[in-house]
């Protein structure tokens, strides 16, 4: 169930290291990088520079003190986030792909004319 879950979040954009903190996280509510890296499987090496990848995504919180710890953002906002996001990238191809096709057209009708010019 755990790999389930795993692969469920890399098909949602995830890393491997990403979902493996993520649900170890989800576990562990708050924890600093080395009870993360323990529980987690991710080598020590790479724990903060994916906490801080994963800061900027929306997906933890940082908790500044001494030490630091880290939490995930609640799933309901985690899916709420990746959800608008994945619409707007949507709503963004779909005016581009609609600039693509307009651009196209304009492109094969003057090819048109030019063939039909020539014969």
């Amino acid at each position: 169930m755990f790999l389930k879950f795993i692969e469920n979040l890399q098909k949602l954009g995830f890393t491997s290291n990403e979902a493996k903190i993520y649900s170890t996280l989800i576990c562990l509510k708050r924890a600093k990088a080395s009870e993360i890296a323990r529980n987690s499987g991710v080598p020590r090496s790479k724990i903060y520079r994916t906490l801080r990848g994963m800061k900027k995504k929306g997906y933890v919180q940082i908790i500044e003190g001494k030490p630091t710890f880290f939490c995930a953002v609640q799933p309901e906002e985690l899916i709420f986030r990746i959800r608008a996001d994945f619409i707007h990238s949507l709503n963004e191809i779909v005016i581009e792909l609609n600039a693509l096709s307009l651009d196209s057209n304009v492109f094969f009708q003057e090819n048109i004319q030019n063939i039909k010019a020539k014969i």
